[in-house]
């Protein structure tokens, strides 16, 4: 937890502070104003787009997120040195939202509307981060393509798990070549992006006294606004594996903001990612090359995980396919 001095730092609100409670993201503080949650920013620049598209959400008429409390002195947050700090009501009667379609289709409304509320503000640059996007997707395929040939050179044509393995490596590269590519696709501009949280997920939303509540986002790794989707709806099916979901969760962010066929672009680039398979295949022959033991377990749970992931990438695929014959004429 980072080093302030808290007890100046709770000066500056107009809560008396009753006792401090160090939890793994925040400081939880009892007050005679009830309990609050105070945060460290290690930066400053987020922490004022994040006070932005919150206060800028609620004008739209979401108030249920975390916004934060005014000082003393009227202003929304404060800079110790070379941090910013909040605080926030805390809520102690968080529910999990339950799966159903209508609530994805909320969640899609939500979403639609903060990421409207991000794009507003010139503080950081889609375009920047677009291509921070692009450069680790290449460096990614540069170096599986390194240990996928040192590998099939050396153990390819064994008899056994070793050679299944090197069998495997040309699709997953085929994958990640497809996945970047469409990353820089000419379609997918500067101006089409904008800034956003890299992966929003499960733990982003919950149900206080039966309404949706957006939460969390205070020490967030940045994107774009298309990973954010795709990482979302990613995670979403392969925990409930309904389509009808995603298509609930889509058809109510684009009510409030309509995907482009370059959107549809990004997100199947992001989706396309053979996360799972490239990580175990990589700690593999990194196993084989120390003459470590090396079981084949995680990459067959990675290429099933692969299977759910391209079903969804079908579907995506058909979706987007639809809004161009529907009037979206964007080339692929």
């Amino acid at each position: 937890m980072d080093k302030i001095d808290l007890s100046e730092v709770c000066q500056h609100y107009r809560a008396r502070v009753i006792r401090i409670t160090p939890l793994d993201d925040c400081y939880l503080l009892e007050t005679n104003r009830g309990p609050k949650e105070l945060h460290v920013w290690p930066r400053v620049d987020v922490m004022r787009w994040s006070f932005a598209w919150r206060e800028r959400l609620a004008r739209q008429g979401f108030r249920a997120v975390e916004r934060f409390i005014r000082t003393r002195d009227t202003k929304p947050f404060l800079v110790v040195g070379k941090r910013g700090v909040t605080m926030t009501d805390h809520v102690r009667h968080i529910e999990a939202c339950e799966p159903r379609a209508e609530l994805a289709r909320s969640c899609g409304r939500v979403i639609a509307m903060m990421h409207l509320s991000q794009q507003e503000s010139p503080l950081l640059s889609g375009a920047d981060y677009l291509k921070q996007e692009q450069i680790a997707a290449d460096a990614k395929w540069t170096r599986a393509k390194a240990f996928a040939e040192a590998f099939r050179s050396k153990y390819g044509r064994e008899p056994g798990e070793n050679r299944w393995v090197a069998e495997l490596m040309q699709p997953m590269l085929k994958r990640m070549e497809r996945s970047s590519a469409m990353l820089s696709h000419e379609s997918v501009t500067p101006d089409t992006v904008s800034v956003s949280h890299r992966e929003l997920q499960r733990d982003n939303w919950g149900m206080v006294k039966g309404e949706l509540y957006l939460r969390g986002f205070f020490r967030p790794a940045l994107s774009v606004q298309q990973r954010d989707v795709a990482s979302f709806l990613r995670d979403h099916y392969l925990t409930h594996k309904d389509i009808s979901q995603i298509d609930a969760f889509l058809d109510g962010y684009e009510e409030v903001k309509p995907l482009s066929y370059s959107d549809y672009t990004l997100l199947l680039a992001f989706m396309a990612r053979p996360r799972e398979v490239f990580r175990s295949i990589e700690a593999y022959t990194k196993r084989v090359a120390g003459k470590e033991e090396a079981s084949v377990k995680a990459i067959e749970q990675a290429l099933r995980i692969q299977e759910s992931v391209d079903q969804l990438l079908q579907h995506i695929a058909y979706r987007a396919e639809q809004s161009r014959r529907e009037g979206v004429h964007e080339p692929l």
